[in-house]
C-alpha cells in the first residue's frame, strides 16, 4: 500500500506519489478559481477546505513515519522542508503584489495593502483579516490583494505547532505512559490519535458556536479550522496504524463507492451551498469528509474508478501547479481590476484569472522546482536545515520590507486652511447653504482644503459607533450610552440602526447649546420598528428581540423625545418591503412611545452613496466635483416615504427630510462647504452631520415645545 508520505520534497520513494491527490488539488484550485472569476460555482471557496484535509493527511503522514523510525521529530529539519516548499513562491508573489500595487491601488487602500503584505509575510494575515471582519470601522473594506494568504497562514501555523505538540507529547508520554511506546522509542499511534482528538473535538465545537455567533470572524481564525486539518491527520494516523498491523484499509468492493460518494459530496456542496451560508459550520463537514473518503479509497485501492479519473495526466499536471496557481490568481485578479477598473466586465474577471496561469507556471518552473530539487542555481541550498531556515528568514524579512514600503504612503489632501486654524462647524458644510434652499441652489466651491481627508472619510464616524455603543447584529441586549450634558434637564434619546446613530454629532451640538442629555440605543442593521425584521432575506430575530427590550427600557429612561432614522432598504419579513408595511411598522412603534408621552422626531434615510468615493477622490485630487453622483438614483427606494407616512399617522411626531441639504442640486456632491459629506456604506460623515445641527435641533425644539403645551393626560 502507498503510505501518506507527503508532498514531493518529502517522499521517500517514487511509490509514495499519489496521482489522485494531485488530481484532488487540481479540483480544489479549479473550484476556487471559478468562484473568484464569477462563474456559477456558488461555493467554490470550499476548495480551501479540501486543501486543509490534504495538508493534514500528507504532513501527518510524514511526521508519523519520522516518529516511528526515529522516536522523535527533527523540528528544524521539518521547518526547513516547509520553508523550501512554501516561502520562495509566496514571498515572490507578495513582493510583486506590493510593487504593482504601488502603481494601481488608490489612496488609503495602498496602506491597507501594505499592512496585509506584512501580515502575510509572517503568516498571521488570517488573524488580521478576522479582526478587520469584526471591526465596524473596517466594515466597508474591499478584499485585499493578498486576502487569499489567510489559508496559507492557517496551514503554516499548523506546520509550526503540530510537530511541536507531537514532540512535547512524546517527551511527556515516555515518563507518564511508558507502556504506550514501541521499542524504537516512538509513541504508539493510538496515543497520537488521542492527542489529535483533544485538539479536533474542541475545535469543531468552537467552529459550530463561533460560526453561528460571528461568521465573519469564524471564517478566518485558525481555531475554527483546526478540525479540518485534523480530519486528514486522523486519516493518516488511522490508516498507518492499520497497515502496521497488516490490516486492510478498506474492502475493495467498497472503495469505488466511497470515492464516488466523497467526490459527489465535494462537488455537490460547491454547487449547492451559497456564499451567504455561514462557514465553516457543520456544513463544512460535507466537503471535508468527502475529501477524506476519496483519499482513503485511493490509498486502499489505487485502481478504483475515481482515483483513475483524478489521476488523469492534465489534472495531475494542474495539481502540481495548484500552489502556484493559488498564490497568483487572486492578486492578478484584484490588481488587474484596479488597473482596468474603468473597463472591467464579467468576462474580464475570467480572463484575468485564466491569465494567472502564466506567472504561476513560470514561478513553478524556474523558482519552485530548482529549490525543491536543490538543482541548478539553487544547488547551494542543499538538504541541510540551516541554509533553508536562513533562506526562509531572509525571505520573510523581504516580504515585511515590501509591505513596509507601502505603509509610507501619505495622503495628498490638505485638511486645514493655510492659517492652520479650522473654522467652527457653524461656518462649514451644511451651514454654507441657505436655509430652505431649493433643489437648484448653487454650491460653494470646494476650496483648497477639505475635512475630513476624503481618503479617510470612512473613519469619521459618530462616537456611538466608535465607542461601540451600537451593538452588533448578534446582540439582543440594548446598550445605553450617555453624551452631552449628563446633568441636563432635557433628555433626547437617539434610537435605531447606524442610519440613526450617524446624526449623533448634530445632537451633540444641540447638547452644548441647550444642555441636553443625549442617550443612544443603537443596533447594527436594525430599524426601530414593530414588525418582524429580516436581514438579507432571512428572519432577523435578534432585531425583533432587541426592539422588544428597547421598548421595555425606554419608558424607564424617561426621554423627553426620541430621535430615530432607519435604512429604508430593510424588510420587515422575508420578501416584504412595501411602503405601507414599513410605515405601519414605524407608526406602531411610535404609538407605543406616544402612549408613554414620548414624541418622535424621524429623520429620513440619507441618500445612498457609492462605496468607492475614496477611489474617486484619489483619482481626482484636483477636481473633487467629478465625484458627485446622481441624486435621482441615490434617493430611490430609501423608505423615506414610509417614515413620512408614519409621522402623519402618529400624533406629535415630526419628519425631517435632509435630502436638500445632502444633495442640494441634481447631483450629490462629495464636498459641501469644505466638508466631505459621504462615507462608505451609505452614511454621512460625523463632521457633516455636525454641520446639519441647525436643520435638526430647531425641529426638536418645536416638538419639545408642543409636548410641554400638551402633556399626556
Amino acid at each position: 500500500m502507498t503510505r501518506p508520505d507527503g508532498d514531493r520534497d518529502g517522499q521517500a520513494s517514487s511509490s509514495a506519489f499519489r496521482p489522485d491527490i494531485e488530481g484532488l488539488r487540481a479540483v480544489a484550485v479549479l473550484l476556487v478559481m471559478a468562484y473568484h472569476a464569477g462563474l456559477p460555482i456558488r461555493a467554490g471557496f470550499l476548495g480551501v477546505d479540501v486543501f486543509f484535509v490534504l495538508s493534514g493527511f500528507l504532513i501527518t503522514g510524514l511526521l508519523v513515519r519520522e516518529l516511528g523510525e526515529r522516536g522523535t521529530i527533527s523540528w528544524p529539519a521539518f521547518l526547513a522542508r516547509r520553508a523550501r516548499r512554501l516561502l520562495p513562491a509566496a514571498i515572490l508573489v507578495l513582493v510583486v503584489t506590493a510593487t504593482v500595487g504601488w502603481f494601481v491601488v488608490p489612496g488609503r487602500r495602498l496602506a491597507d495593502l501594505g499592512h496585509d503584505v506584512v501580515s502575510a509575510a509572517v503568516y498571521v494575515v488570517n488573524w488580521t483579516l478576522a479582526n478587520r471582519a469584526v471591526d465596524y470601522l473596517a466594515s466597508d473594506a474591499v478584499p485585499s490583494a493578498v486576502q487569499h494568504y489567510w489559508s496559507l497562514a492557517v496551514e503554516e501555523q499548523y506546520y509550526v505547532l503540530w510537530p511541536l505538540l507531537l514532540i512535547v507529547a512524546t517527551l511527556l508520554g515516555r515518563r507518564l505512559l511508558p507502556g504506550h511506546f514501541d521499542r524504537g522509542g516512538g509513541p504508539r499511534l493510538g496515543l497520537v490519535g488521542g492527542l489529535l482528538l483533544v485538539i479536533s473535538v474542541p475545535s469543531f465545537a468552537w467552529s459550530l458556536w463561533l460560526t453561528a455567533q460571528d461568521p465573519a470572524r469564524a471564517y478566518f481564525v485558525t481555531t475554527t479550522r483546526a478540525w479540518e486539518l485534523a480530519i486528514g491527520a486522523g486519516l493518516a494516523i488511522w490508516g498507518t496504524s492499520r497497515l502496521e498491523r497488516s490490516l486492510s484499509l478498506l474492502p475493495i468492493r467498497y472503495a469505488g463507492w466511497l470515492a464516488a460518494v466523497g467526490l459527489v459530496a465535494l462537488l455537490g456542496a460547491a454547487l449547492l451551498i451559497t456564499p451567504r451560508t455561514a462557514w465553516p459550520g457543520w456544513l463544512a463537514a460535507i466537503p471535508t469528509v468527502g475529501t477524506a473518503g476519496v483519499v482513503l479509497s485511493g490509498w486502499a485501492v489505487p485502481a478504483n474508478t475515481v482515483s483513475r479519473v483524478l489521476g488523469w495526466r492534465p489534472l495531475v499536471w494542474l495539481g502540481g501547479l495548484s500552489y502556484s496557481i493559488y498564490l497568483w490568481h487572486w492578486p492578478v485578479l484584484v490588481l488587474g481590476q484596479w488597473a482596468l477598473r474603468d473597463f472591467t466586465t464579467g468576462w474580464m474577471k475570467v480572463l484575468l484569472v485564466a491569465g494567472s496561469l502564466l506567472p504561476a507556471w513560470a514561478s513553478h518552473r524556474w523558482l519552485e522546482q530548482p529549490i525543491h530539487r536543490a538543482s541548478g542555481w539553487a544547488r547551494g541550498l542543499g538538504r541541510n536545515a540551516r541554509p533553508a531556515l536562513v533562506m526562509g528568514l531572509a525571505l520573510s524579512l523581504t516580504g515585511v520590507a515590501a509591505g513596509s514600503l507601502l505603509l509610507q504612503w501619505r495622503s495628498p489632501f490638505v485638511t486645514t486652511p493655510a492659517s492652520g486654524v479650522r473654522p467652527d462647524v457653524s461656518e462649514l458644510g451644511a451651514n454654507t447653504l441657505p436655509l430652505g434652499s431649493s433643489a437648484d441652489a448653487p454650491l460653494p466651491e470646494p476650496g483648497d482644503w477639505v475635512t475630513p481627508d476624503p481618503l479617510d472619510a470612512g473613519l469619521d464616524r459618530p462616537k456611538a459607533d466608535v465607542d461601540h455603543c451600537q451593538v452588533d447584529r448578534e446582540a439582543v441586549e440594548p446598550v445605553v450610552c450617555t453624551f452631552g450634558d449628563p446633568a441636563g434637564t432635557t433628555t433626547v434619546a437617539l434610537v435605531g440602526d447606524s442610519k440613526a446613530m450617524q446624526w449623533l454629532p448634530a445632537l451633540e451640538v444641540g447638547a452644548r447649546e441647550r444642555h441636553w442629555k443625549v442617550l443612544t440605543v443603537g443596533k447594527s442593521s436594525c430599524a426601530f420598528a414593530a414588525h418582524p425584521a429580516a436581514l438579507w432575506g432571512e428572519p432577523y430575530v435578534e432585531c425583533d428581540e432587541w426592539n422588544a427590550r428597547v421598548m421595555k427600557l425606554l419608558p424607564g429612561l424617561r426621554p423627553d423625545v426620541v430621535v430615530t432614522s432607519a435604512n429604508g432598504g430593510i424588510t420587515l419579513a422575508p420578501g416584504d418591503s412595501r411602503t405601507d408595511v414599513l410605515a405601519t411598522a414605524f407608526a406602531e412603534r411610535w404609538n407605543e412611545l406616544a402612549a408613554h408621552g414620548i414624541p418622535v422626531v424621524a429623520i429620513g434615510n440619507s441618500p445612498r452613496s457609492p462605496n468607492d468615493l475614496d477611489v474617486c477622490a484619489a483619482d481626482h485630487v484636483r477636481d473633487l466635483g467629478a465625484c458627485a453622483f446622481d441624486k435621482a438614483g441615490a434617493i430611490r427606494g430609501l423608505g423615506r416615504q414610509a417614515m413620512f407616512l408614519a409621522s402623519e399617522r402618529v400624533k406629535g411626531s415630526t419628519f425631517i427630510d435632509l435630502t436638500p441639504v445632502i444633495c442640494p442640486g441634481t447631483t450629490c456632491p462629495l464636498v459641501i462647504g469644505h466638508v466631505v459629506v459621504h462615507r462608505a456604506g451609505d452614511h454621512i460623515t460625523a463632521t457633516f452631520a455636525a454641520t446639519a445641527a441647525d436643520r435638526i435641533n430647531p425641529e426638536i425644539d418645536k416638538v419639545l415645545a408642543r409636548a410641554a403645551l400638551h402633556p399626556p393626560s
